[in-house]
C-alpha cells in the first residue's frame, strides 16, 4: 500500500507532529517525541488510515533474544518528506 507516494522502507524526515499526537502526554514525553522532529526514519507500515508508521530507537540483541528501545508512532504523510540520499 502506498500513501501519497509513500511506502514501507522509504527513509523520511519528520516534519512535526500532529496535536493529537502529544496533548494528553506527560510533558517529559512531549518534548521526548518532539525530539525526533527533524530527525530521518523508514516507514515501517502503512495503516488502513495511510497514516505512516515511523519507529525511532533501536534494535538491540545477543543471541535469540532482541530488544527494541525508542518509540513508534503514526503520522499523517503530511507530517513527513522524502530523506535525502
Amino acid at each position: 500500500m502506498a500513501a501519497q507516494g509513500f511506502r514501507v522502507g522509504d527513509r523520511v524526515r519528520l516534519l512535526g507532529l500532529p496535536p493529537w499526537l502529544t496533548h494528553d502526554l506527560p510533558a517529559d514525553e512531549q518534548v521526548e517525541l518532539q525530539s525526533f522532529v527533524g530527525r530521518c526514519a523508514p516507514i515501517t507500515e502503512i495503516d488502513a488510515y495511510g497514516y505512516l508508521w515511523l519507529g525511532f530507537g533501536a534494535t538491540t540483541g545477543r543471541g535469540d533474544e532482541a530488544r527494541y528501545s525508542g518509540h513508534c508512532f503514526a503520522v499523517p504523510p503530511d507530517f513527513v518528506e522524502p530523506a535525502a540520499g
